[in-house]
């Protein structure tokens, strides 16, 4: 699993979802005119902007909104962002911008290590539910939008986090149930 500063070594970051507003229109038509973008607007109202240095990629609306999607840390997120803005720029798209990022979500695995008995679990831990017959596995509600899901083989995914904080909280919420 990759490490990354401050993250513990348990849990690995699998997918940033980052938001910013360029607070300018963008000709999302004539997109599939240069290099590096593209769009299909019979099927979405939206364009892409996808290079060969990206890991992920930027969603592009009309409006001037971005989504950035498929990075593996939040401050990759900020660069494919102010990436995408040069690149819109570059092809004279929008005029001068300012990137302000925000973090929606961080999708993140994690190992316990061992073996979990999820019945035993779900009757123990609060905010929980296991329907075995519906998902292999059990969803915790962390805390707000958090939630872990636990599987069986001790791995797990966190999604709704937005900060390297919250990922390792979620992981000390669970090893507290899990340890009990």
């Amino acid at each position: 699993m990759q490490v990354l500063e401050g993250l513990r070594k348990e849990v690995a970051i699998q997918n940033v979802v980052c938001t910013a507003d360029l607070k300018q229109p963008v000709d999302i038509a004539s997109f599939n005119e240069y290099k590096n973008l593209s769009s299909n607007l019979a099927l979405y109202r939206c364009g892409y902007v996808k290079d060969q240095t990206m890991t992920g990629r930027v969603t592009v609306f009309a409006s001037g909104k971005l989504i950035s999607v498929g990075t593996k840390y939040p401050e990759q997120a900020y660069e494919e962002l102010q990436k995408a803005g040069n690149i819109l720029k570059k092809y004279k798209l929008i005029e001068s911008f300012r990137i302000i990022p925000k973090v929606r979500n961080i999708v993140a695995r994690f190992d316990l290590g061992k073996r979990i008995h999820l019945e035993q679990l779900a009757r123990t831990m609060p905010k929980s539910m296991y329907e075995p017959e519906q998902f292999p596995g059990l969803i915790f509600r962390i805390q707000d939008s958090r939630v872990a899901m636990i599987f069986a083989s001790g791995k797990g995914v966190f999604a709704g986090a937005k900060t390297i904080s919250e990922l390792n909280q979620g992981l000390f919420e669970v090893e507290k149930w899990i340890n009990y």
